[in-house]
């Protein structure tokens, strides 16, 4: 009886999961700090192993529509303009920018990951914005 309940739970995750699964990932990837910022303060922080996973960005798409998975399925408008892509919630939750370092000159890249990555959420007449970087960006 154990084992039957186990496989539902399992069948129920998948059902659950399976259309995040099906959609193509855009962007997956880990901040290494994090700016949280309102009228009163602003304090920045270089974030743990743990805390890189639990403010990871993800970005699917959907056909021709991106999908802001980490922020509960916000829909983005995506933009792009030289070295720059933006990935903007049209209700104001936020942005993503994504910088694709290979499309700088020589002289102004830095050593590290391809793409350098914020991610600036807003929250009432608050913000926070992570940082990161990744090799892996399929726009």
């Amino acid at each position: 009886m154990k084992m039957f309940y186990g496989f539902f739970i399992i069948f129920i995750l998948l059902l659950l999961t399976s259309p995040l699964l099906s959609q193509p990932v855009v962007l997956d990837a880990k901040p290494t700090s994090k700016v949280e910022s309102d009228a009163n303060s602003t304090t920045r922080s270089v974030l743990s192993e743990a805390d890189q996973d639990k403010y990871r960005v993800r970005i699917a798409k959907k056909g021709n529509q991106y999908i802001w998975v980490s922020r509960e399925n916000a829909d983005l408008v995506h933009q792009s303009s030289g070295p720059v892509h933006y990935f903007i919630d049209p209700r104001g939750g936020g942005y993503i920018k994504v910088l694709d370092t290979l499309k700088l000159t020589k002289s102004t890249r830095t050593p590290g990951p391809r793409y350098e990555y914020m991610e600036h959420v807003s929250l009432l007449l608050g913000t926070i914005t992570y940082w990161g970087a990744t090799d892996v960006f399929e726009p």
